[in-house]
């Protein structure tokens, strides 16, 4: 069965997706966001289950998490996967990844958190914290559900490790631009390009770029290199922005998140 990111994939090689934290900053307004997003002009949408220690992390991103674990008054997970449940009925052709931490899942149990996924619509899953070398079991797991585990290559990766990777990955790499947690940045750096040499020379498999992308600029520079990029804190601190002190408005948020799409996009 062809997995519906392998589709989108194959059709372009300027990919926008564009991530949320599950929950936040309340049960109403993560709904609203989840809905104005998978309606947008995105090819594919993340989602992030809120996690208490998400090491990965930029402060945007974790103060999501932190709110969201406070707002939300039934498990996180059930509550994520209802919400891709509802996103499913409306849509479904367009991407849904989840990034998850290993013990959110180990928790819930592999092969469950697996099975729901899969019976609710998920296409991929990304694990910042589970490293190549571990993944094995998990991977045959998600792969008997169709669902792509998705492997990060950072710059601080070894060629052998980038090498193993780009043998064994599927769906796309998701290439991580800058050391350390998400977080927009000014520019990047000549070591990503470098290191996306190698996978190039191995392998066709796409590549999508996140951590730190968050202007034009950085999607025209990509371009070239990448089949597109992943977007997370900049669209989350424009969100924040716009509810900092003010009431809460829908159609501002929508106009606010399609017109971020189409900046990126044009």
């Amino acid at each position: 069965m062809t997995n519906r990111l392998d589709k989108i994939l194959t059709k372009s090689n300027s990919i926008l997706t564009l991530y949320l934290t599950s929950g936040y900053p309340n049960k109403k307004i993560s709904n609203d966001i989840a809905e104005i997003l998978f309606k947008s002009n995105i090819d594919i949408l993340e989602i992030g289950i809120p996690f208490s220690d998400p090491i990965a992390d930029g402060q945007t991103i974790q103060n999501t998490s932190y709110q969201a674990i406070q707002a939300i008054d039934e498990p996180i997970i059930e509550y994520t996967f209802n919400t891709i449940k509802n996103l499913r009925q409306k849509n479904e052709q367009k991407p849904i990844i989840i990034m998850s931490y290993l013990n959110l899942i180990y928790q819930y149990g592999i092969t469950n958190f697996s099975k729901k996924a899969k019976s609710n619509g998920v296409d991929a899953l990304v694990i910042p914290d589970l490293p190549f070398e571990e993944s094995e079991k998990i991977k045959t797991i998600l792969d008997n559900q169709n669902i792509h585990l998705i492997y990060m290559v950072t710059p601080t990766s070894s060629k052998n490790t980038i090498e193993k990777i780009s043998k064994n990955a599927s769906g796309f790499i998701y290439y991580v631009s800058s050391t350390g947690v998400t977080g927009s940045r000014e520019n990047l750096s000549e070591k990503n390009f470098q290191n996306i040499k190698i996978i190039k020379n191995i392998s066709k498999i796409p590549i999508l770029i996140g951590f730190g992308i968050s202007s034009k600029k950085h999607v025209k520079q990509i371009k070239p290199w990448a089949n597109g990029v992943i977007v997370a804190s900049e669209l989350i601190n424009r969100i924040n922005s716009m509810l900092k002190n003010k009431e809460y408005n829908k159609e501002k948020i929508s106009k606010l998140i399609n017109e971020f799409v189409q900046e990126l996009k044009d």
